[in-house]
């Protein structure tokens, strides 16, 4: 095994696509299929099912993952110390973090960060929540930008932000009736105006849609789905585009309103609602380094 190798399978792995997986390794698809070939040659098994297209990893592959992936764990802790020796003078940084924070907090964390250590360059990889977690249990971050509930037992976290739920609804809408209220981000209203409205909901198994859900049931509203999308990015495009309403996490507005334009409109609710709680994490059984540890106290200290 070398380091090629392993970064290959294991990104195929991930990805669960050849398509997907040269694109994540910015190579061609004819030459990812060519080179895991050729590893599977060489060792004399097949480390993929490629059955009706599907690319799945093989018993054998998953052995191969998990010794890969302890490997590559080392390999960047053994790196890390070295770059803690050389006083970062260059090196890089692995943080995991949703797609649409990649977009909206990480330039200004990685701005911030390369104040400080001008020599470093972070190595952005975005994923679920749940892909995050299972990354972080095996060593493929440094530090994650998640939401709260984690595993307690085998991360370590520190709180960054609190998110309020709050409704998003396009600028051309006619006004809602809202007024002020304390510890609420925008002006507040009764859900009962959600009732009858086309909303663009995500997937059941979401975080934001089991609320809406639970907003509704307990309110007694019928609302009338507009679409139905698996990321934050397309809710927030499909409310720009007026296609109906979206329950929305309050980080959202940095995609949003840029340039003085009101393409969103955002409006609190009257009643709590939970709020989701983001999270800088790192695995509890390896020692932050110095340079994780300052990227950390960054993205602590900067006011979102």
């Amino acid at each position: 095994m070398n380091t090629k190798q392993l970064q290959y399978v294991i990104t195929l792995a991930r990805e669960g696509s050849f398509s997907r997986a040269a694109e994540a390794l910015n190579i061609t698809q004819p030459s990812l299929s060519q080179y895991i070939k050729k590893i599977e040659s060489s060792i004399g098994i097949e480390l993929f099912d490629r059955t009706n297209g599907d690319v799945r990893l093989t018993d054998a592959g998953h052995a191969y993952v998990d010794a890969g992936r302890q490997i590559l764990d080392l390999e960047h802790q053994m790196e890390v110390r070295f770059s803690d020796l050389s006083s970062h003078r260059s090196g890089s940084l692995i943080v995991g973090t949703a797609p649409y924070r990649a977009a909206s907090m990480m330039p200004i964390i990685a701005r911030e960060f390369m104040k400080l250590y001008p020599g470093m360059h972070l190595i952005i990889r975005e994923g679920t929540t749940a892909e995050l977690s299972e990354g972080m249990e095996h060593g493929e971050y440094d530090l994650c930008l998640t939401l709260l509930p984690i595993d307690e037992k085998l991360f370590c976290h520190e709180k960054v932000m609190e998110e309020e739920l709050v409704l998003a609804v396009p600028g051309k809408t006619d006004s809602i009736p809202a007024v002020p209220m304390n510890n609420r981000k925008y002006p507040a209203i009764d859900p009962s105006a959600l009732d009858g409205q086309r909303l663009v909901m995500l997937t059941e198994s979401q975080f934001m849609q089991k609320q809406l859900t639970n907003l509704v049931s307990e309110n007694k509203l019928t609302i009338h789905p507009a679409a139905i999308v698996k990321s934050l990015e397309a809710q927030i495009e499909m409310v720009k585009a007026g296609i109906g309403m979206a329950l929305v996490p309050s980080g959202i507005e940095r995609f949003c309103n840029k340039g003085g334009s009101k393409e969103v409109a955002f409006y609190s609710f009257n009643q709590a609602l939970p709020k989701r709680e983001l999270v800088v994490m790192w695995r509890k059984e390896r020692q932050l380094s110095k340079i994780a540890t300052e990227l950390k106290d960054v993205i602590l200290s900067i006011s979102w």
